[in-house]
């Protein structure tokens, strides 16, 4: 463990094994990072340290200052009396923040016996949730090549892309503040409490679902996208008190 602790230095075997198993190869935005970590090293710890750690190019130095960027990819790995949960974050100015659970476990991964791993990575429409195979409610923007997926068993959310296959997870909350400001919820109980989008999930129309998702990523950039396709009113964002005050 000494040695993985002295910076920089190049990732482990066991590293990337844990790495790509929220990256498959066979999907062309994650094989786009399972590259990129391939051709980095281990600049030093992220501001959490343990294993939280940035990757990127020989000789550039860290910014731990800067904000963590969105979630790119998560797997879970289940062993017969351990678990190790993996974490990859979007790439910024040529680097990567990544988090391995657990992380003193990870030279010893070869001598546990490994149950199974999973990832939202796999994922494709038509499929149910991973791992238990609880339902997936779809809401198709693009038939087939835009998609919204919200497992409420799970509580997530992500956007299926067809042209990169990647799936973007969405931040619950932020999702759900752009569904309450769509749908003008002027009650505090329900607007602040994003678990009742999982719990009330049948209540919200496909149409507002994707609505919100729109209106979401227009605000957060998450994914690329041609905007002339839909209503020009699907993506016409109403003022909330909260952007009056970032004025």
């Amino acid at each position: 463990m000494e040695k993985l602790n002295k910076f920089p230095r190049e990732l482990t075997d066991n590293e990337k094994d844990l790495l790509f198993s929220a990256l498959p190869e066979n999907k062309l935005g994650y094989k786009v990072y399972r590259n990129k970590i391939n051709n980095s090293i281990v600049l030093g710890n992220g501001r959490f340290g343990g294993g939280n750690f940035i990757l990127g190019s020989a000789g550039t130095e860290i910014d731990i200052e800067s904000s963590a960027t969105p979630i790119f990819a998560i797997s879970k790995i289940v062993y017969t009396n351990y678990e190790i949960y993996i974490t990859i974050h979007h790439e910024i100015d040529g680097q990567i923040e990544i988090d391995i659970q657990n992380f003193e476990l990870t030279p010893k991964i070869n001598e546990m016996k490994e149950l199974y791993r999973w990832t939202y990575s796999e994922w494709i429409p038509g499929q149910k949730a991973p791992y238990d195979n609880s339902p997936v409610k779809e809401i198709h923007l693009i038939l087939n090549s835009l998609v919204l997926a919200i497992a409420p068993v799970h509580r997530k959310i992500w956007a299926y892309n067809a042209k990169d296959e990647v799936n973007y997870l969405i931040p619950v909350t932020n999702f759900y503040n752009e569904l309450m400001l769509l749908l003008d919820e002027k009650n505090p109980e329900i607007a602040l409490n994003p678990n009742l989008l999982f719990e009330n999930l049948d209540n919200y129309s496909n149409e507002k679902l994707g609505q919100a998702f729109l209106l979401y990523n227009k605000l957060w950039n998450r994914i690329d996208m041609d905007y002339s396709l839909f209503d020009p009113k699907m993506v016409q964002r109403k003022k909330s008190f909260f952007d009056f005050l970032r004025k």
